[in-house]
């Protein structure tokens, strides 16, 4: 079965299928982000070790961004040898942390990862809404056996989902999107709780996932100044309600089988 994990509160993931897994934007190490906004990796996110222990082997990573809240350069160094995707921005920014495989892709392209029990899980690069999609891509991961049927389909989009991206993917399982709207000043960096749950339903997702939750808890005042955010998974799971697509909320280390959504 395809499974997807919440690695921590934020937006670390770790898609598993046939022995193999794929983490998404990995924060492993304690230390903190700071920058343009800083945020603390509380006690109980997922470790190097942990995923060790529990998942054996870790094959690829993928990043959405080079911005360091979601290319962890602590974390990678830890991996360097581990193959890391992303745009070219991205992949650049990893072979400067130190990593010996890195793959750059553009929006549209396709790399498959071969799974250990057989199989393969591809990814797929998508289209980020502007203004964010200058410099951020999402992917969509599917599943297939050895005899090549689908075992599962997963949407990892943690800024800006779009009708347009979403109308062409075909049926997801799960689609993993923000539920709070954050603003910069003037530019819109994540999508809130409407925007996202219209992507999800135009995506014919089974199940919608919050990933970016509490982008303001760990801010300084100025920073919070500087950053307007408004919705929630509540408001999310509201404008699912009728709809086929349920509202999904994952903890720190809860697994989602993501065909039966359990």
């Amino acid at each position: 079965m395809m499974l997807l994990r919440r690695l921590d509160d934020y937006q670390s993931w770790q898609i598993s299928y046939a022995g193999t897994s794929i983490l998404v934007d990995p924060w492993l190490t304690p230390e903190p982000i700071r920058g343009a906004f800083d945020r603390q990796h509380p006690a109980g996110f997922t470790s190097l070790r942990d995923l060790q222990l529990e998942s054996g082997s870790i094959d690829a990573i993928v990043l959405c961004t080079s911005v360091n809240d979601h290319l962890r350069a602590e974390t990678l160094k830890l991996m360097s040898d581990i193959p890391v995707h992303g745009n070219l921005k991205a992949a650049k920014a990893a072979r400067a942390a130190g990593c010996t495989s890195t793959h750059a892709h553009e929006v549209g392209e396709t790399f498959v990862v071969a799974c250990t029990e057989g199989g393969e899980i591809r990814v797929t690069v998508t289209k980020t809404g502007l203004p964010l999609g200058l410099i951020a891509v999402g992917y969509l991961f599917e599943a297939f056996d050895r005899e090549q049927n689908s075992a599962g389909r997963v949407w990892i989009e943690p800024h800006q989902p779009t009708k347009a991206t979403a109308e062409t993917l075909g049926t997801v399982d799960v689609a993993v999107l923000p539920t709070q709207s954050v603003v910069a000043v003037v530019l819109p960096v994540t999508a809130g709780p409407k925007k996202s749950a219209q992507a999800a339903k135009l995506a014919k997702a089974r199940a919608l996932v919050a990933t970016a939750t509490q982008p303001q808890r760990d801010m300084k005042l100025w920073q919070k100044a500087l950053y307007y955010v408004n919705g929630s998974n509540a408001h999310a799971h509201n404008q699912l309600v009728g709809t086929n697509t349920q509202f999904i909320e994952l903890r720190t280390g809860d697994w989602l089988d993501v065909k039966s959504g359990r």
